[in-house]
C-alpha cells in the first residue's frame, strides 16, 4: 500500500532548512520541493511518459508559490492526458520565446546602433552625429522596430519617399547609404542574408544629382566687407572668433566648432586635428600663421578654462552649436546665395589657385583633399608640410592686406 502524502503548507516550506545533502518534500501528484544543501528551494514534477520516468523543472520558491506550483502540476497533467510530453512542450515554448527575443535584438534599430558604435573610432564625430540623428529622425520611426530580416525594399522606399516629401534630397541619399551599410554589416555578422536597399533605383526616387557649390566671395572688396562685418559683429564673442578662425584656416565649420586647446601646439605653430574628426579619417596638420597665433591669444582670454576654443554661449564645457555660425552670417545680412561659413573653403581655393605661387597639390592637400594617384595619396601627416607652412602664411598675409 502506497504511503499517504500529507500536502505541503507554506509554513512547512518556509521552515524547511538546508541539510548536509539535498532532500525532497512531497505535495502529491508527482509534485515535490527539492531543498538543496545551499538552501535553495526548487519545484519539480515527476511524471511518466511512454513508460519512462521524467522530471520537469517548474521554477524556484518563493518566485513560484505553492498555489502556482499546484496550478502548473494540474496544467501539465492535462497535457499528459492529451498525449503531450510536458518537457517537450516547455522546450518548444522556450524556443519560440528565444526567437521572439532575438527578433527584438535583431531589429533594424538595434543593429544600426551597434554598427555605429563599432565604427565610432573610424569616422569623424560630425559624421557620427549626422548619421545617428538622420537614422533617429527619419528611419527608426518607420522601420526601426522591424526585425532586419523582415524588411523589404518597399519599406525602405517609404522612408525615402517621406524624406522627399520634405524636399531633403541630399539627406535622403545619405540615409539610403546608411541603410545599405547597416544591411551589409548585418550580413557580415550573420544577422541577415540579403540587402534590399540595393534593389532600389535611387535616382527614380530622389532624381538625378546636381552639383551644389557653396556660396562664397572672391573679390577683394567683398572679402574686406565680410571680414569687417565679422570683426564688428555684435553677437557672442565665441561666434565672432570662430568665424575669424574659419576665414584664416578655411577648415570645415564642424572642425572649427569642435576645436580643442589640447590640439593646439603653440611652440610648433600647429593645430593637429585628430583622425576621428576628419572626413578623410587621417590626422591633419594646419600650420598656424602669425595672425592666427595672435588671434589665439585673444580667444584664450574669452574661452578661459574651457577645453574648447569656441565654447557654447550656454556652457563652457560644450562646443559652439551647429547653427551659431550660419545664424551669425545671416544676421550680418548675407543670404544663402551670397555666403555660408563653408564658403571660406571655396574662397581660399579659388584665390590660391588663381593668385598664389603654390602648386595644385599643395593647395589641395591643405584643403584635406586627396590628390595624385593611389601611391601619392598614401597617408602622410606631414605631406608638403614646409610648402603648406608658407601657403598658410601667404593666405594670412593676403587677408590682412585686403583689410587695409
Amino acid at each position: 500500500m502506497a504511503k499517504a502524502i500529507t500536502p505541503l503548507t507554506d509554513t512547512k516550506i518556509k521552515t524547511s532548512k538546508a541539510k548536509d545533502k539535498d532532500y525532497k518534500i512531497f505535495d502529491g501528484g508527482g509534485l515535490f520541493l527539492l531543498v538543496t544543501k545551499r538552501n535553495t528551494k526548487l519545484w519539480r514534477l515527476k511524471y511518466k511518459f511512454d513508460g519512462k520516468e521524467k522530471l520537469l523543472a517548474l521554477g524556484a520558491y518563493p518566485s513560484i508559490t505553492l498555489n502556482k506550483a499546484r496550478e502548473l502540476r494540474e496544467y501539465n497533467r492535462e497535457l499528459l492526458a492529451n498525449g503531450i510530453n510536458p518537457a517537450e512542450q516547455k522546450k518548444e515554448k522556450q524556443e519560440l520565446q528565444h526567437q521572439e527575443d532575438n527578433k527584438h535584438l535583431n531589429t533594424f534599430k538595434a543593429i544600426a546602433l551597434q554598427r555605429l558604435e563599432d565604427k565610432k573610432d573610424e569616422i569623424s564625430e560630425a559624421h557620427y552625429k549626422r548619421s545617428y540623428n538622420s537614422l533617429k529622425n527619419d528611419v527608426y520611426p518607420i522601420i526601426g522596430d522591424i526585425p532586419i530580416t523582415d524588411i523589404k525594399a518597399r519599406d525602405i522606399k517609404k522612408v525615402l519617399n517621406k524624406m522627399m516629401e520634405r524636399g531633403i534630397r541630399t539627406s535622403a541619399k545619405q540615409v539610403h547609404s546608411a541603410i545599405s551599410q547597416t544591411f551589409k554589416y548585418a550580413i557580415a555578422k550573420d544577422l541577415a542574408e540579403s540587402n534590399p536597399a540595393i534593389e532600389i533605383g535611387l535616382s527614380e526616387i530622389i532624381g538625378k544629382s546636381t552639383k551644389n557649390h557653396y556660396a562664397t566671395i572672391t573679390d577683394d572688396k567683398g572679402i574686406k566687407n565680410l571680414l569687417t562685418s565679422i570683426k564688428e559683429y555684435g553677437g557672442e564673442l565665441s561666434t565672432k572668433y570662430a568665424l575669424l578662425w574659419l576665414a584664416y584656416t578655411f577648415v570645415r565649420p564642424s572642425n572649427a566648432r569642435l576645436a580643442l586647446w589640447s590640439e593646439i601646439d603653440i611652440k610648433a605653430k600647429q593645430w593637429v586635428i585628430p583622425a576621428q574628426k576628419m572626413k578623410t579619417r587621417n590626422e591633419f596638420i594646419i600650420p598656424l600663421s602669425d595672425t592666427l597665433i595672435e588671434l589665439l591669444q585673444e580667444i584664450k582670454l574669452y574661452s578661459g578654462d574651457s577645453p574648447y576654443l569656441f565654447p557654447s554661449t550656454k556652457s563652457k564645457t560644450t562646443p559652439l552649436s551647429d547653427g551659431a555660425l550660419l545664424g551669425a552670417v545671416r544676421r550680418m545680412g548675407y543670404t544663402t546665395k551670397e555666403f555660408t561659413p563653408h564658403g571660406f573653403r571655396a574662397m581660399f581655393s579659388t584665390i590660391a589657385h588663381e593668385k598664389s605661387p603654390f602648386k595644385y597639390d599643395v593647395i589641395e592637400t591643405q584643403l584635406a583633399h586627396s590628390v595624385g594617384n593611389s601611391v601619392s595619396q598614401a597617408y602622410n601627416r606631414a605631406k608638403y608640410l614646409d610648402e603648406r607652412v608658407k601657403l598658410m602664411q601667404w593666405w594670412s598675409d593676403y587677408l590682412d592686406e585686403v583689410q587695409k
